[in-house]
């Protein structure tokens, strides 16, 4: 098989997330962070044979560069990369080696409020989180807007950036998401916030729950 353009970028993403991968038979491509606050999910349009456990995925990504158009075999205990006379034979690693995600489906325990968020807005709030140097970026609401800001929830003298997202007529709020946490696949977003603890955030082509912290 041959590993579509839309799939490489999804894996090069997940690569942020977790070093390691597990490869399931199918269409659907998952991935949970070692420290379990994020996961995500892709459905892709390549179909994978079997199980193959991969440790370091951007080491296997860069291995595939080498070729201008490589072929994929899943094998036993390997994948042989093939470009007409170059080839590679790539070992699996354990399948105990990898944190993988459950295979139950994944629910917000609740939805407290629901929003689309334009990559560009997140772009500029994550932006400006490194520029500023703080290390939290946090959804609140108050007179009837949401908005989205690049600060340190911790330090209330922590200089800040703000984006409003759009309007709310619902109850106020404040929750925050780590920075380090949003490595997401550049899309507009459909976002739903969880006081309980988690988000999630949906595009046609990939989805993340993260951890949240209520303020």
């Amino acid at each position: 098989m041959k590993l579509s353009e839309n799939t490489l970028s999804i894996l090069k993403n997940f690569s942020g997330i977790n070093q390691g991968l597990l490869f399931q038979e199918g269409n659907e491509i998952k991935t949970i962070s070692p420290q379990k606050t994020v996961m995500a999910s892709a459905t892709v349009e390549d179909h994978i044979p079997g199980k193959a456990a991969v440790y370091d995925l951007a080491r296997f990504l860069s291995t595939l560069s080498l070729f201008e158009n490589p072929e994929v075999k899943f094998g036993e205990s390997n994948f042989t990369i093939q470009d007409g006379r170059r080839k590679v034979n790539y070992t699996y690693a354990s399948e105990t080696m990898i944190v993988s995600p459950p295979n139950k489906e994944i629910r917000l325990p609740s939805v407290d409020v629901e929003f689309n968020l334009t990559w560009n807005d997140l772009q500029n709030v994550i932006r400006a989180a490194g520029i500023l140097q703080v290390s939290d970026i946090e959804f609140s609401c108050k007179d009837g807007s949401i908005v989205m800001s690049a600060t340190d929830v911790n330090n209330p003298t922590s200089d800040r950036y703000d984006i409003e997202v759009t309007s709310h007529d619902g109850d106020d709020f404040r929750m925050s998401i780590k920075v380090d946490n949003l490595k997401l696949v550049p899309e507009d977003y459909q976002v739903a916030l969880s006081s309980a603890g988690m988000s999630h955030f949906k595009s046609p082509k990939v989805e993340y729950w993260i951890a949240v912290q209520s303020n």
